[in-house]
């Protein structure tokens, strides 16, 4: 299992377009994808799962990754996070 760590620096959280990104992101691998917030994890997969989370500016995350495609989702979801200002 890969695990990602960051902090939200958009100015606005974690909002409706940039959880669609990471949800189409997270669509393109095998492996299971969970982003945990406060103690509450949600499938990356899931639009629905990832707009229910609350994720303001400055919050803490982690995100899961396990699964055979691991190395490569985590190399490309670490990129995807920077250029959104989201770690």
């Amino acid at each position: 299992m890969k695990t990602i760590t960051g902090k939200v620096l958009a100015a606005n959280g974690l909002t409706a377009r940039l959880s669609a990104q990471l949800v189409a992101e997270a669509n393109k691998y095998k492996s299971t994808l969970t982003i945990v917030v406060d103690e509450e994890t949600a499938d990356l997969k899931s639009i629905m799962n990832v707009m229910a989370l609350v994720v303001p500016n400055g919050l803490n995350y982690e995100i899961q990754i396990d699964g055979s495609d691991e190395e490569i989702a985590e190399e490309h979801f670490v990129k995807l996070l920077k250029d959104l200002e989201l770690m």
